[in-house]
């Protein structure tokens, strides 16, 4: 845990003597830095948890505890470990300051404070811990940003590539007479592989940008009235051919004008990637259905398949973000295991959770909430 990034830098104060801890008061809130300072060492840890400071003054001597020792089991807590902690002491010893820079201190100020020196010395450490917790801070999102581009490059250069590589080779074959454009099996062959490629492709590459997007903290929410029967209508016409194709029935059980507060592309993303999978992982001429129910201002949406099922220690897996999971589809369809995990992302961002119920050889239900529309929220 680092200090909260303010405009004014936040001093915390422990010294038994009340004058003092008024003085720091009037010191530093006339030097523009917010300031809070107790006598008391269990409510300074109190202090501690509302609110990380920038920089903690401490008294060396204290009736109940040592200034040292207080430091000492300050800098045990991992979250406080690194902040700068300056010693207040009326006696000025080689022996006190090294250990007071054993225990963890940066820093001694003597009694009775000088102001200019009292505030040189806070700035200095203020301003060092403040530039560590940046360069760290710094550190941290070009490590996400190298995670996220090597993520990405793997899809592109494997999943991407993999549905691009069979439609090339396919035309090339039309190309060089080697799949005939007249015969019976054209048609409903070698487009529908084309079409059902170039499918793949744009929804993997529609996955890919919003996936980054969210990662980056690009997409933005805007909630909305949103029907949802109209929402999964929509979603059914835009996979029609992959559901005819395997004769797969789609049921919206959706009631008409039923209502969510959500936000509409969000939404759509996670009802087109939640059916696609349905529709891969459920046999020819199977049943998919879209169910709705509501409990405690919100509605929950299930979508249903009576396809292969999960077996219970994948789900953990399927759930998690940081874990690259996938199957192949009942027609050996690929997948890359990326939209689930916009799925979760997008839905928790509409303050809602996904889940999932399965039975091996019975079919699954994916389900998340979201929240429902009332004349309030209009």
């Amino acid at each position: 845990m680092t200090a909260q990034i303010t405009e004014k830098p936040y001093i915390l104060a422990v010294d038994d003597e009340q004058l003092n801890l008024e003085l720091l008061r009037f010191i530093l809130e006339r030097n523009n830095y917010e300031y809070k300072g107790t006598s008391d060492d269990d409510y300074f840890f109190e202090l501690l948890q509302q609110q990380v400071p920038d920089l903690i003054l401490l008294d060396v001597i204290m009736p109940r505890i040592e200034g040292f020792e207080l430091c000492q089991k300050l800098k045990s807590i991992p979250e406080y470990k690194n902040i700068p902690v300056i010693f207040l002491t009326g006696k000025v010893n080689i022996k006190d300051k090294v250990k007071g820079f054993e225990v963890g201190g940066v820093d001694y100020v003597t009694k009775p404070f000088n102001e200019q020196e009292l505030i040189a010395r806070i700035q200095t450490h203020v301003e060092l811990i403040r530039a560590k917790n940046q360069i760290e801070l710094q550190a941290e999102n070009l490590r996400q940003s190298n995670i996220l581009k090597d993520r990405m490059f793997s899809i592109i250069g494997h999943d991407l590539r993999s549905p691009l590589s069979a439609a090339k080779l396919k035309m090339d074959f039309i190309m060089r007479g080697i799949i005939d454009p007249k015969s019976d099996e054209f048609l409903d062959g070698t487009v529908y592989e084309l079409l059902k490629t170039m499918d793949e492709a744009l929804n993997l590459l529609q996955n890919l940008l919003g996936w980054a997007k969210s990662e980056s903290d690009q997409i933005q929410i805007i909630p909305e009235n949103l029907d949802v029967f109209d929402l999964v209508e929509q979603t059914f016409r835009l996979l029609k051919l992959g559901s005819e194709h395997k004769k797969i029935n789609l049921v919206n059980n959706v009631p008409k004008d039923t209502m969510v507060y959500a936000d509409m592309n969000t939404v759509k993303t996670v009802l087109r990637n939640l059916l696609s999978n349905a529709i891969k992982f459920t046999p020819v001429d199977g049943l998919i259905q879209v169910n709705s129910n509501t409990e405690n201002g919100r509605l929950t949406i299930e979508v249903e398949d009576n396809g292969q099922g999960i077996p219970k220690e994948d789900i953990g897996k399927i759930l998690n973000p940081n874990e690259h999971f996938s199957k192949l589809g009942t027609e050996k369809e690929p997948g890359t295991g990326l939209g689930l995990i916009l799925c979760q992302n997008f839905v928790h961002k509409n303050g809602g959770t996904l889940n999932i119920r399965s039975e091996v050889g019975r079919g699954s239900v994916f389900y998340f909430d979201l929240p429902i529309h009332t004349k309030q929220l209009a």
